[in-house]
């Protein structure tokens, strides 16, 4: 029986796990003249989100439903998720150079992390209260989710540590917790395998 495409892990997660960073590195090879759009469909989105957490698999096949049942809704809450995520990678190369970020990819950020406050509520717990979604699912989880996450960097000393790819092409995001901190490819089996060889085939010539 042929396993159904949605519930295959999402590519790329060895290199950043992260829903704020690996949202960003849903845009393959980025400094590439012609990029690769690897959120094509709302499914793709809510499959990406399950992959890192942001959902758990019910929640995702519930969305995965809604956006079959309501096509130009999810069409509409997609296209916002990829502006955000364009928001986020401007972020991230901005840390990466050690800059400010820019007013509107911060203005964007701030908006949906005030909407995705808006849905979660203060639950009590043995040591004290925790935050939690409110049952209602909404569609905008899976970004809204990446954004937490987007402020959890920013507000934290991993702000610091994040980085992009040493690629010429590649493009993608991740923070460096080597202790070292010297961490220069996504993943060394393949950007990194791959810039290898080609040091080595350039000092044979």
């Amino acid at each position: 029986m042929t396993q159904d495409a949605f519930e295959k892990p999402w590519h790329g997660l060895e290199s950043e796990r992260t829903p704020a960073l690996a949202l960003a590195n849903t845009l393959d090879w980025r400094l590439r003249k012609e990029p690769i759009e690897l959120l094509k469909s709302y499914a793709d989105l809510v499959r990406w989100a399950r992959s890192v957490g942001a959902i758990e698999p019910a929640e995702a096949r519930s969305l995965r439903a809604w956006g079959e049942e309501h096509p130009r809704a999810a069409t509409r809450v997609l296209i916002e998720a990829i502006k955000l995520r364009e928001a986020m990678a401007a972020i991230a190369a901005s840390l990466v150079r050690g800059r400010a970020p820019q007013a509107p990819p911060i203005a964007r950020l701030e908006a949906a992390c005030r909407a995705a406050h808006a849905s979660r509520v203060l639950q009590p717990t043995t040591a004290g209260a925790r935050w939690a979604w409110r049952e209602d699912l909404d569609p905008q989880r899976p970004l809204w989710a990446a954004a937490l996450d987007a402020e959890r960097i920013l507000t934290s000393d991993e702000a610091a540590h994040v980085r992009q790819c040493g690629d010429a092409e590649c493009g993608w995001f991740f923070v460096d917790r080597s202790r070292a901190q010297k961490r220069r490819w996504c993943s060394m089996e393949a950007c990194g395998n791959r810039n290898k060889a080609r040091r080595f085939y350039s000092r044979q010539k």
